[in-house]
């Protein structure tokens, strides 16, 4: 499996402790083609995390969905196709089993302690090529569709396993359009939302429904790829997947969240699904970053050299003059914490880091870790030591430094 992920690829799953599980582990074990790599998350963070390095490697997203991100890779060989399941996070292989269907892809491996984690009959019932059904799996409509994949595949059905199946089912508790498709669709993969389109706001009726499926002629195609949601960049994508409310707050009638790397971005609208957080008591306890030239003892721009930082002083931006490009007139230009390393003039001969607080009022907007501002109050130069050990790639939890900020109490809505 090792040599077929490729030593980047394992290296990132060990990163973040991923699962593999189902079907790639059931074709490694029957001496079958991988089709693709289906991998299970921990938690929100490390699918989130997960995503953002392969994306900046080697990747590229096919598909997304509320359920799984398919991305394709592209290492020294032939290229992979992996799923990111993020619709539920796990935190050993018997809660992946749990919602598996069938024992013969209870199979997985597990990056953090390195070893196969395998079903008691998951060799057995593979050697054998026999479905044993799992009354316990989230959608029992799906495994109906897919004892037909299996049988192409050699396996086969006992009718008691069958009738089991379909009294699975009949127990469901379906109540409208939107919950038929979640099981229609089962966990990810499977596209049966447009068969509703023109009934979803109206009362369920399962008559109704069962009628539409009879109705329409159906392809192949149609059940196999599922309905993308779409996105315009890495950011979004990141979002979508996440299911935790936003961190929010507003400053100076200005929509700004937490994103997902712990850094503020300005965004149009107030989020649905938010954290409401008090942007002065944020702005009084963060601190900012910039590097200037220092020059005999004073700290000059290395964009406008007459521009000084005095420390212990209030700094006001210039505003538009001959040199000054109109982006920069009237803003201030700094970083977040976590992102100093990619700080602009971080290399230059003579930087030095001087360490800023922003008033609320005098906030303008954020984005990717750089924050415009009209004014700032320079506290201190930091020693380099001190800024060296900011840029290491120690993870840090968004929600435990929130939590050291506000004293974990946050405002839910």
């Amino acid at each position: 499996m090792y040599a077929y992920l490729g030593k980047d690829l394992v290296e990132t799953m060990k990163a973040y402790k991923v699962f593999i599980a189902g079907g790639t582990i059931t074709s490694l074990f029957t001496n079958k083609e991988i089709n693709d790599i289906d991998i299970y998350f921990r938690c929100e963070e490390d699918a989130v995390g997960f995503l953002v390095d392969v994306w900046e490697d080697k990747g590229y997203v096919v598909s997304h969905t509320k359920k799984a991100t398919q991305l394709m890779m592209y290492g020294d060989g032939e290229s992979i196709n992996i799923q990111l399941i993020h619709f539920n996070y796990f935190n050993s292989a018997t809660e992946i089993f749990e919602r598996f269907d069938f024992t013969s892809c209870m199979g997985c491996f597990d990056f953090e302690k390195e070893e196969f984690i395998l079903h008691d009959d998951f060799l057995k019932h593979n050697a054998q090529r026999v479905l044993k059904f799992n009354s316990a799996t989230a959608y029992p409509i799906v495994s109906l569709l897919r004892v037909k994949k299996y049988e192409e595949k050699g396996f086969r059905i006992s009718k008691p396993e069958f009738i089991r199946i379909a009294l699975t089912c009949m127990n469901l508790n379906i109540n409208t359009y939107e919950e038929l498709k979640d099981h229609l669709g089962g966990m990810y993969g499977i596209n049966y939302d447009k068969l509703f389109e023109d009934v979803n706001d109206e009362e369920f009726d399962l008559q109704e429904a069962v009628d539409k499926i009879a109705d329409i002629a159906l392809s192949e195609d149609y059940f196999i790829k599922p309905t993308p949601v779409e996105f315009k960049d890495l950011d979004e994508l990141a979002e979508n997947i996440s299911t935790k409310p936003k961190k929010y707050m507003n400053a100076n009638d200005t929509h700004v969240i937490v994103d997902y790397r712990g850094l503020l971005r300005t965004v149009e609208k107030v989020p649905e699904n938010k954290v409401e957080i008090d942007p002065n008591t944020y702005f009084d306890t963060v601190k900012f970053y910039k590097y200037v030239k220092k020059v005999d003892g004073k700290y000059k721009s290395f964009y406008e050299k007459s521009f000084e930082y005095i420390i212990g002083e209030t700094v006001v931006a210039k505003e538009s003059d001959s040199r000054w490009a109109s982006d920069h007139a009237g803003k201030l230009h700094f970083s977040e914490k976590k992102e100093i390393r990619n700080a602009e003039y971080s290399n230059k001969d003579g930087a030095a880091l001087i360490e800023v607080k922003i008033n609320k009022e005098d906030f303008v907007e954020a984005d990717d870790g750089h924050i415009l501002a009209k004014k700032c109050f320079v506290i201190r130069e930091v020693p380099k030591e001190e800024y060296e050990s900011f840029t290491t790639n120690k993870r840090i939890s968004e929600d435990d430094e929130l939590m050291s900020i506000f004293g974990g109490k946050f405002k839910f809505q």
